[in-house]
């Protein structure tokens, strides 16, 4: 399955291509960038194949920068997901007005009446998201206007995506940093997504950084997301990477394979915030591992996933 193919996004009619650009760097959220670099970016973005983008108000200027660049570029059959919850004026607000003022607030930025996939952004808890009039319905009632396609929901917390898709609300989640070579607890909520036809997006397939840098420990001192990472996350990123080196391969370019080879994940958020960047993400995303080490990693997580006892 090629990380360039386009796979529909469960029953919507949104086809990203396998692997996609998460726009998360594009306004300097963890590093300074400026527009022309931003621009730069998202045009080679374009220019290797990657036909999906994926931005939200809480990235910095990232809406700012990634529409400067829409204007300027011709990106004809890019499609666009935005977030709505989390605009720095109006924090953890679902409520219809508020919504809608960040819809509003998107489109200007962006320059677009409509967008392939709006999805509600790291609500803290669901009742607000699930109140009538509100959270889902507001944006079941833009859609109704032609504002956007598909209705989606991105958080973290897999109680809250289940929820979701229970409840018939949402076409798509955006699950993030729970699949990958350490870390596979968001199998059965993939699973579950796909078994009521809601299409799944992968973010942070590299963890927030802790298997993007070759040695974990050199991730921990760059990263902003310590936090997030439990002493087994480390010590799993820490035997994966002395595995990869044993074997000369690059464990960033091995997680990468490894999110892309589950054909339940419809596309897979590749963040960058430079050509250099989006360049060695996609070649990683298209490249090969070797088959004798890639079907003795398969080996290993398997080994790794078997239930204790």
């Amino acid at each position: 399955m090629s990380a360039l193919e386009r796979r529909r996004l469960g029953r919507t009619d949104l086809c990203p291509t396998r692997l996609s650009f998460g726009a998360s760097q594009m306004g300097g959220l963890a590093h300074p960038i400026t527009p022309d670099e931003a621009r730069q970016t998202i045009q080679r973005m374009y220019q290797l194949g990657l036909r999906h983008l994926d931005t939200a108000p809480l990235y910095a200027r990232s809406q700012e920068y990634v529409g400067l660049a829409l204007r300027e570029l011709h990106l004809p059959d890019l499609t666009i997901s935005t977030k709505v919850g989390t605009h720095p004026s109006r924090p953890g607000s679902y409520s219809a007005d508020d919504i809608r003022w960040s819809l509003d607030d998107s489109s200007r930025l962006l320059g677009r009446d409509r967008f392939d996939l709006v999805l509600i952004h790291d609500p803290p808890d669901m009742a607000p998201v699930l109140a009538a009039g509100h959270g889902f319905d507001a944006l079941a009632a833009l859609r109704g206007e032609g504002r956007l396609g598909a209705i989606g929901l991105g958080v973290r917390n897999h109680a809250f995506h289940r929820q979701a898709i229970d409840a018939g609300r949402v076409d798509a989640i955006l699950t993030y940093a729970d699949y990958n070579l350490v870390r596979r607890t968001a199998v059965p909520l993939i699973r579950r997504a796909k078994a009521n036809g809601v299409g799944v997006i992968l973010g942070s397939p590299q963890m927030q950084g802790l298997l993007a840098h070759g040695d974990p420990m050199i991730a921990l001192k760059v990263r902003p997301y310590r936090q997030m990472y439990t002493p087994d996350d480390i010590a799993q990123a820490r035997a994966w990477y002395a595995w990869c080196r044993e074997r000369q391969v690059d464990l960033r370019h091995l997680n990468m394979r490894f999110v892309l080879a589950n054909p339940d994940i419809d596309t897979v958020l590749t963040g960058a915030a430079s050509v250099y960047e989006i360049e060695a993400n996609v070649h990683e995303a298209t490249s090969a591992i070797p088959n004798d080490v890639w079907t003795e990693a398969l080996d290993r997580v398997a080994r790794l996933d078997e239930p204790a006892g």
